[in-house]
């Protein structure tokens, strides 16, 4: 199928662009360095979630990864009376201009605060 060597093709080039190893992609996207081979050879398809994931993580859309669309496509938060504030717009343009690794630091970083502020919130301060 086309797309699926588009898909291939396309995967290949964003890791590489990113300088990543099929070992780092793996590790962000929660599976092993061979799945990311398997994928990038054609021996096997990641499923709708995963793919979702790397559209993500590349900031691109879906259908720029199957070849439905030649550019990255725009991704947009399209919710009624949903806005963004000024300190979030400048942690998302900050976050942008991080490399991939730096990227990875902090969004573990917020997991780790998040979690951490989980457990406060259900004791008595």
């Amino acid at each position: 199928m086309i797309y699926m060597k588009i898909f291939r093709e396309r995967l290949k080039e964003l890791r590489k662009n990113n300088n990543l190893s099929q070992k780092q992609l793996a590790d962000i996207l929660k599976t092993n360095n061979s799945s990311i081979c398997d994928w990038e050879c054609g021996r096997t398809e990641p499923n709708i979630e995963t793919v979702a994931l790397m559209a993500d993580f590349f900031e691109c859309s879906i259908d720029y990864l199957v070849g439905r669309e030649d550019d990255f496509g725009v991704i947009t938060l399209q919710k009624e009376g949903f806005a963004i504030t000024e300190d979030e717009r400048r942690l998302v343009e900050v976050y942008r201009k991080l490399d991939i690794k730096n990227r990875l630091h902090v969004s573990t970083y917020a997991e780790i605060r998040l979690e951490e502020q989980g457990d406060r919130k259900g004791r008595i301060m």
